[in-house]
């Protein structure tokens, strides 16, 4: 048996050792918050340990001596095996006098990307995602959990992201950190919820990029179902107001080709966006932008009336028009007010 395998050497800083209180307590928390799986678990799970949630943490000495005792024991390559035992002695850093997680990694010559890696999957569990960045983020590293990791970083609610006092918060930390995986591990998506994740993480920061996001999709299903995500995101995961009125602008000036068109329309009016508010005045703005004034009554926008501002509602706006498009011996054919090319 190598040394690293016998309990007694590897914790002959505190044989005794177990976790305290706080500690248990915090991990415990933070598996709740990333929706009762951290990312060890996952570990254990890649070791063939089972049931991880019952033998991590563990409380006492006695069980901390069997859990190491089925790492140990694990049929899996030796680095594996020694990079959980690095995460565990990570864990109990304040209590071994030292950092014995690094002398370990030394005496047993783990590779430095293991401990990068452990080191970054460490600091996600303890939701210090800036953190955790700096070390997943290494080009050495083969991504590990990639579609894992981007979800978390990207759907888990704002905390432990502390800005220094003379800065001021910025919304879009989290989305950079996200991005910032994203970009640079290549995460396949390969999964649904990794897949939506990432989408709406998008739809946060450019309604444009969204949009050709879902273009690119393999399959018609799926870049329509991102499309009606992109547009339930801007109808109603936005409050009112000057960023809503921007997306939505954004939104109804995308570069649609006639499949497009008509996911759009479908979703505004008889699908999953019929009933929220905004739907039909959309689509209406949408019609007066690409100049399919003939169409503006079509699609049960005939009963489309609304509040006047400053004077004028859809009534008075499709009478006005009429009358211009008259005038003009009927000038104005689709596009002539929507921006960009139909990039791929």
């Amino acid at each position: 048996m190598a040394p690293w395998e016998e309990f007694d050497a590897t914790f002959s800083f505190k044989r005794d050792s177990a976790y305290d209180s706080k500690t248990y307590d915090q991990i415990i928390a933070n598996r709740r918050a990333l929706e009762n799986v951290l990312f060890v678990d996952r570990l254990l799970k890649v070791l063939n340990i089972d049931a991880a949630s019952r033998v991590y943490p563990p409380r006492t000495n006695h069980a901390l001596r069997s859990l190491y005792a089925q790492i140990v024991s694990s049929s899996s390559p030796d680095h594996h095996k020694q990079a959980l035992i690095y995460y565990i002695l990570r864990d109990l850093r304040s209590t071994s006098g030292g950092d014995a997680s690094l002398l370990f990694a030394r005496r047993c010559y783990l590779p430095e990307k293991y401990r990068l890696f452990i080191e970054g999957l460490w600091h996600l569990d303890r939701l210090e995602f800036r953190r955790a960045l700096e070390y997943l983020t290494e080009p050495s590293l083969l991504p590990t959990f990639p579609d894992e990791i981007l979800y978390v970083l990207a759907t888990h609610p704002k905390q432990k992201q502390k800005q220094p006092q003379q800065q001021a918060p910025n919304d879009n930390d989290d989305d950079s950190l996200a991005t910032a995986y994203y970009l640079t591990a290549s995460p396949p998506l390969a999964t649904p919820k990794a897949l939506n994740a990432y989408f709406a993480l998008l739809c946060r920061t450019h309604i444009t990029e969204s949009f050709y996001f879902a273009r690119k999709q393999p399959s018609p299903s799926s870049h329509r179902d991102l499309l009606e995500q992109l547009i339930l995101f801007v109808l109603s995961s936005t409050k009112p107001g000057e960023a809503r009125a921007k997306r939505a602008m954004e939104l109804i000036n995308l570069p649609f080709n006639a499949e497009e068109e008509g996911w759009f329309e479908e979703c505004l009016l008889t699908g999953k966006a019929k009933h929220l508010p905004g739907a039909k005045d959309t689509v209406m703005m949408r019609r007066v932008a690409t100049g399919r004034l003939q169409d503006l009554n079509g699609g049960g926008l005939e009963a489309l009336g609304g509040r006047k501002i400053e004077g004028l509602n859809w009534d008075d706006l499709r009478k006005n028009l009429r009358a211009s498009s008259s005038a003009l011996g009927g000038f104005g054919g689709p596009g002539v007010f929507v921006g960009g090319g139909d990039r791929q």
